[in-house]
């Protein structure tokens, strides 16, 4: 009996050192300053740039969020 693949259960793969490092190449090639990466399981590769780091956060939405620092 032969068994069944399941299309939706794919293998998680993370990305090779070598694919990570082409895509730091062509993210700074392209002018971004590269402050960092994230990888998954599911083989995406999630460039980080300095410039959004460092950006300021959005005003308080509620009043939590207002005096989450006080907690």
């Amino acid at each position: 009996m032969k068994h069944e693949t399941f299309p939706d259960r794919q293998r998680r793969r993370y990305p090779s050192e070598q694919q990570i490092a082409r895509m730091l190449e062509i993210a700074r090639r392209a002018g971004l300053d590269v402050a960092g990466f994230e990888v998954s399981a599911e083989g995406s590769i999630r460039i980080l740039e300095a410039r959004a780091m460092n950006a300021k956060p959005a005003a308080p939405t509620s009043d939590f969020d207002r005096y989450a620092d006080q907690l």
